[in-house]
């Protein structure tokens, strides 16, 4: 019953968690070899799409209707 309940909180923690994770602030690091690093990391991320972040996709989603009552 235990293991059940775990499992099911990590699930929620999971699908709930968001997908991407937020840029370090590489001014905090204590020396400026790690500094310089963390610079080079975060430059070299990948970029998101701005356009596709800020509004969904509406060409995409399709709605079905059905006749009722035929």
């Amino acid at each position: 019953m235990k293991l059940t309940a775990f499992l099911a909180v990590a699930g929620i923690l999971a699908v709930t968690a968001p997908a991407h994770a937020e840029r370090p602030d590489c001014a905090l690091f204590p020396d400026t070899h790690s500094r310089f690093a963390c610079y080079d990391n975060v430059s070299r991320a990948p970029k998101p799409d701005p356009e596709a972040t800020a509004k969904p996709n509406a060409a995409k989603a399709k709605t079905h209707s059905r006749k009722v009552g035929r």
